[in-house]
């Protein structure tokens, strides 16, 4: 369709065109993740009160975009390959965004679900919205099956059109108030828009989704690069940036004056929770008095939702999918690749479907979270930039909007992500003294016994003691928050799990347990099974790199503890929990006790290859072949 528009128009004119495509895609998954949730509750919320908010954020996430573009376009790689290049831990910052990807399907599953709302409401009685959302994940799933970048670019710009006109009606009938507007210019924080703010600079112009541009227009040049072919169409990408930011720029400006003028109707006041079902009825109410304005705002709410979804999960089962074959190494045929992603993200969404109704806190908590993420990235794509031939690097004003932008954004983010703050800099802070002994603990006779496979009963039991201990420590030296214990618990039966094995994991844990336990607490259940885990999965995770514990996998080990023991173990072993009350757990704990496992499972693999020594297997099924080796060494040299 575009090739065809472009081929009559005059030649001087077809390469600031040629790149339209992967822009528009960009810009229906960024409208689908903030215009119809997070902008409209802002809206009504705090007015236009935080208009500066979508400013700054446009313009950094502008600028992250066009650092992604000048790196595809000179040396025709995808961002994801050059993720791979980052000094430190081997594919770490590859992984780390595939794990953010696979998460962000529950922001994918609020959008589908918010989806079927509109149908719902446009053909009442029809199904059950979770249905709607499913039937449209289907639709989504035959349509993307084929793994063809120009029929998904096809169907968008059939979406963007519509979405133009859409907003060409919208602009004829609704008014704006200019005056408000340009007070909210003005950096203001108003009081209990925390958690809005960074929802907004996680959501606004899309969050992690930019990453996948450098992907739609690899797909666009086929891999094409060089000086020649940069220089030839930078202007056409930049171009196609250009507009797909000022779209999405126009869609959030008018969903937030939908926010506003739904809260002049409405009986709530600001700060009052604003639920899914109160922010569509206001709109609705206001739409209303325009020609057919019902009918529209649902059908055109549909189609920015349905193509955020799929513009959306293609790009990141493209990407997904070159991250695996890259980081892996395999033969296998990315088309393959691609549809095993594709199911994967269709089984986390229809699982979201069933432990989550409301769409609101789906796509709330998951743009707040993007929005440290994506500061962090930031300094990435600079490190990458000053890589690049000098012909494609950003100009020292791209540099300044970046570097202010990445610590603008840092800074507001952990500001005002109280958690961080509050709990996980101090669990770091204590986590200072627990070095200190496992400093000691390396220059003892005890850990190189446990190192070279030579521990024997007796010091097994040490070990269980002294570790059992640091995990009484970390609940006694944790933080008690709306009957919690945010703690770093964890990390003692982590690494009696890596030292001693998994049943030394497990002894240590029941230590720890057992003390948690006696303190009682509606999280005492989970709270003592999650410590027994960890202990236990550590000695497997140990004999699964046979020993290898690098310090990327240090960190993964400690995402994947905290994350079973806060998402699995608390709605598994705490039966009459709400879902409020859940969402105040993964918000209160999540993070600072990620933060602080990290932080101590990092400086003991440290201090092991410090001391020179590496981790050995002990597993109980098996034979200690490492000190049986070991034992060998020492026969032949006494022969």
């Amino acid at each position: 369709m575009i090739q065809g528009i472009i081929g009559k128009l005059k030649s001087r004119y077809s390469d600031y065109l040629l790149f339209l495509g992967p822009g528009l895609l960009l810009a229906i998954a960024a409208a689908g993740e903030s215009g119809l949730t997070e902008v409209i509750a802002s809206g009504a919320h705090y007015g236009f009160e935080l208009i500066w908010v979508v400013i700054i954020t446009l313009i950094f996430k502008f600028a992250f975009t066009t650092g992604i573009a000048r790196y595809t376009l000179a040396t025709g790689e995808t961002i994801f390959d050059g993720l791979r290049k980052i000094p430190g831990p081997k594919n770490w910052t590859a992984y780390f965004v595939l794990v953010i990807y696979l998460l962000e399907m529950f922001a994918f599953a609020g959008m589908l679900l918010m989806g079927g709302i509109f149908l719902d409401y446009l053909i009442p009685g029809l199904n059950p919205p979770w249905f709607l959302a499913i039937i449209s994940l289907a639709v989504i799933m035959f349509l993307l099956w084929k793994d063809s970048y120009e029929r998904i670019e096809k169907i968008v710009v059939i979406i963007a059109v519509l979405l133009f006109a859409g907003i060409i009606v919208v602009l004829s009938q609704f008014y704006l108030h200019g005056p408000a507007i340009l007070d909210g210019c003005i950096p203001t924080i108003p009081p209990g828009s925390a958690v809005t703010i960074m929802a907004l600079m996680g959501s606004i112009g899309s969050g992690l989704n930019i990453l996948l541009y450098s992907v739609w227009l690899h797909e666009k040049t086929g891999g094409e690069c060089g000086e020649n072919f940069f220089r030839r169409y930078i202007k056409s990408v930049n171009l196609d940036l250009v507009l797909a930011f000022t779209l999405v720029g126009f869609i959030t400006l008018i969903f937030i004056g939908l926010g506003v003028s739904g809260f002049v109707v409405s009986y709530l006041g600001h700060g009052e929770e604003v639920t899914t079902e109160a922010i569509i009825s206001q709109v609705l109410y206001i739409v209303g008095t325009i020609p057919y304005g019902i009918t529209a705002f649902l059908v055109f709410g549909y189609i920015i939702m349905f193509g955020a979804a799929i513009s959306g999960m293609d790009g990141r089962a493209r990407a997904v999918s070159t991250m695996i074959k890259g980081a892996l190494r395999l033969n296998t045929d990315e088309k393959i690749l691609y549809r095993g992603c594709l199911v994967l993200f269709a089984a986390i969404i229809i699982i979201s479907f069933y432990y989550f109704t409301d769409p609101m806190l789906l796509l709330r908590h998951s743009a707040a979270i993007a929005s440290i993420i994506f500061a962090a990235f930031g300094f990435v794509i600079i490190y990458l930039d000053r890589k690049l031939p000098k012909y494609s690097r950003g100009s020292r004003l791209w540099l300044t909007v970046m570097g202010v932008g990445c610590f603008v954004f840092l800074y507001i983010a952990l500001t005002l992500e109280n958690a961080i703050l509050e709990f996980g800099l101090p669990l770091v802070e204590r986590i200072l003294f627990i070095a200190f002994v496992f400093y000691i603990l390396s220059k003892t006779e005890l850990f190189t016994k446990l190192t070279e496979g030579r521990a024997d009963l007796l010091d097994k039991i040490w070990t269980i003691a002294i570790f059992g201990a640091i995990s009484i420590y970390g609940t006694y030296r944790g933080i008690e928050y709306g009957g919690l214990i945010v703690n770093f618990r964890d990390l003692g039966p982590m690494i009696a799990g890596l030292l001693g094995g998994p049943v030394v994991g497990v002894f240590a844990g029941i230590v720890g347990a057992v003390y948690r336990y006696s303190l009682g607490g509606w999280t005492a259940v989970p709270c003592m099974a999650g410590t027994i885990f960890a202990g236990l999965f550590a000695g497997i995770y140990c004999h699964i790199y046979r020993g290898q514990i690098t310090y990327y996998r240090a960190a993964l080990l400690a995402i994947i503890v905290e994350c079973v023991h806060i998402l699995l173990f608390v709605p598994l072993f705490v039966t009459d929990i709400t879902l409020e009350q859940y969402l105040m757990v993964i918000d209160t704990s999540l993070m600072p006790m990620i933060t602080a496992n990290i932080a101590g499972l990092l400086i003991f693999v440290y201090l092991l290859k410090l001391s020179g020594s590496r981790l050995n297997d002990y597993w109980p099924l098996k034979k200690n072949l490492i000190g049986k080796e070991k034992q060998k060494e020492c026969d032949e040299d006494e022969n």
